[in-house]
């Protein structure tokens, strides 16, 4: 256990909003200083031992997403220089919630959002999210060696076309187990 694992979640929660909201508040020309930060995240990362290679692996994943975001303002007049500055500005507030879900367990960033007054709704969708996200992935990963399994060799296209149509369907089976599981917590008296 790293210091920065140890810090208080209400510290590590008003520290990451704080940045995530000084970042939206940066106009969009002026974005570049957000990489100001920068150097601050990856220390912070190295200070709490995490893998930085895992880091930039979520932060790919979360990659076309948030160049999906940054080409709305390619359409505006000065559309390159916005996107590229919406695409800097997301990817470190990203990154500050990576750490912060990294360095900090669900039980007690819970608890703390709670004592925030955080609506109960959204604190239960949470807690919900964080304990059937790991059904999610086992799911995704059956599913991926079956898909193996069924193909020799394929072009990149029928690979991305399996990929499609994988998430669909995976999409279909989540929302099938969930309400079995819905289904078996209400006959044992659940909510």
């Amino acid at each position: 256990m790293s210091c920065v694992h140890r810090a208080p979640a209400g510290l590590k929660l008003g520290v990451s909003l704080a940045l995530i909201l000084g970042l939206a508040a940066l106009p969009a020309q002026d974005s570049w200083w957000a990489l100001a930060v920068l150097p601050a995240l990856l220390a912070v990362a190295m200070l709490a031992r995490l893998e930085l290679k895992a880091l930039v692996v979520r932060l790919a994943l979360g990659a076309p997403f948030l160049l999906g975001v940054a080409s709305l303002s390619l359409f505006q007049a000065h559309g390159l220089g916005e996107s590229l500055g919406l695409f800097t500005k997301s990817a470190i507030c990203l990154l500050t919630l990576q750490l912060l879900g990294s360095t900090t367990p669900m039980p007690e960033l819970l608890r703390t959002l709670r004592r925030l007054r955080v609506p109960e709704l959204l604190c239960e969708v949470i807690a919900l999210l964080s304990r059937y996200f790991s059904l999610l992935t086992d799911e995704a990963r059956r599913m991926r060696r079956a898909r193996a399994g069924r193909t020799l060799r394929a072009s990149r296209v029928r690979l991305w076309l399996a990929l499609g149509n994988s998430l669909g369907l995976l999409f279909i089976r989540t929302v099938s187990r969930a309400e079995r599981v819905q289904i078996a917590m209400r006959s044992r008296g659940g909510a």
